[in-house]
This record gives structure tokens, sequence and C-alpha cells, in this order.
């Protein structure tokens, strides 16, 4: 395990910023399935690009919220698990994982593509692609 003394180097992530990360990536289901979708700011960046084809598309934070308040049957629970990351410089990474989502018409299985970055208020997602599975 690295010094937390010593430099990172460039491209790496700390033991921390990764711990943070995938805290991150997990607080997002909790503020989905609380539907309380003016908490998203919490978890994604103000310019987030959000792309789950067919269901749901969004540029912006503001975009974003607006979407998930229009949909009239959202998800009763998310699991993420199986989570990536990959360093992209000092304030930046990618991450991929798997989800599971618990709806009222059953499982549905996907991937999630990621790009977090170091904000003013910590990591946030700045862009979300979701690939349905199965």
């Amino acid at each position: 395990m690295p010094d937390p003394e010593e430099p990172q180097l460039p491209g790496m992530l700390s033991p921390d910023d990764q711990a943070q990360i995938h805290q991150l990536l997990a607080s997002v289901a909790y503020v989905l399935d609380a539907h309380d979708y003016d908490r998203l700011g919490e978890v994604f960046a103000p310019e987030i690009r959000f792309d789950n084809p067919g269901r749901l598309t969004a540029e912006g934070l503001l975009s974003l919220i607006e979407a998930f308040k229009a949909i009239a049957t959202p998800a009763l629970s998310h699991h993420i698990t199986n989570v990536v990351v990959t360093p992209a410089g000092p304030n930046e990474a990618t991450c991929v994982s798997k989800a599971l989502t618990l709806r009222q018409t059953g499982v549905a299985a996907a991937e999630y593509r990621d790009t977090v970055r170091r904000c003013a208020d910590g990591w946030r997602i700045s862009s979300r692609t979701i690939r349905p599975l199965g």
C-alpha cells in the first residue's frame, strides 16, 4: 500500500481517493432510491452528461433533475457492484461497474461507464453511460 506521506505519481489515485470514488458510486443509488432528485448535485457534476438509451438522456445537472422527476414509475432499488476505477490523472478517473435495478416489472441488469472528477465539494460523476445487459 502506498505511503500517504509520499506524493502521488501522475495518473495515480491515493487509497483515500479510491475509497471516496467507491463511496460516490454507492451514494448515487441511495439518492435515486429516496427519489430525492434535488440532491443529485451531491453525486453528479454540474456539467453531467447522462445517457441511458431509450430511458433517460440529459445534459447538465438541472436537466438531469427534471428528467428524473418526470419518470412516472421510478426504480425501487439500485445495486452497484464490481466497481473498477482507472485513474486518468490526479483529479479524474474512469469507472466501470455492474448494476442491478429492481423495478415494478422485475430486475434489470446494466453496465455503468462513468467519468468522475474532483470538484470543489469532492468527487462527482461528470459523465455516465448506461448499457443495458440482457
